[in-house]
């Protein structure tokens, strides 16, 4: 990755409980963004479905077609106060809490038959100290929850190559766009670094 990785961001529509997901703002901000601005040789965004079936299928095709190397998740936390920096996928969801379409996989796995837990590969430490020398709240979080979010993270893992950098980051509902954005743009500098 000398001259810089492949990078994909993605996003979130609204669920359940969030009529308004700030991470498609965000993502739709960042698709204006010239890839060398983040560190990256190739830059695509992409809002997903807060769907497990939709959602999954879409990344699927680009993970084929667009073959990224360092790949950055985006989701609303809406009881945070602050940027979480999920460290692990764990392959365990709630089948009493259905995605945007109504359903949730009844068996309660992101995978069937995938490993417990799987670690982000994303550097997510030198992710919090770039937040921290810009002044973002954030931490290290090891739960992205039990809905679509977990379920991405885990399936983005379960499936990658061992050179590709995974990750999910977890937005609090009290930053402003603006604020988000910016704190979007060190992550995804310090992820493609």
């Amino acid at each position: 990755m000398s001259a810089g990785p492949k990078l994909l961001v993605t996003g979130f529509g609204p669920f359940p409980g969030a009529p308004q997901n700030p991470t498609e703002v965000l993502v739709k901000a960042l698709g204006g963004e010239q890839p060398g601005s983040l560190g990256a040789i190739a830059f695509k965004t992409v809002v997903l479905s807060t769907d497990y079936r939709r959602s999954w299928e879409t990344l699927r095709r680009i993970y084929r077609r667009f073959e990224p190397d360092v790949v950055v998740h985006f989701g609303l936390a809406g009881k945070a106060k602050a940027i979480h920096i999920e460290t692990v996928g764990i392959n365990l969801i709630d089948p009493k809490k259905p995605d945007i379409s109504g359903y949730a996989p009844r068996l309660g796995q992101a995978r069937r038959g995938g490993p417990k837990r799987l670690s982000v590969t994303l550097p997510a430490d030198s992710i919090l100290a770039a937040l921290k020398r810009e002044r973002v709240e954030a931490l290290l979080s090891d739960d992205a929850g039990d809905y679509v979010c977990n379920a991405t993270l885990y399936r983005s893992l379960h499936i990658a190559p061992g050179s590709r950098r995974v990750g999910f980051i977890h937005v609090p509902p009290n930053l402003t766009p603006a604020a988000t954005l910016a704190a979007a743009r060190t992550i995804l500098r310090a992820a493609c670094h």
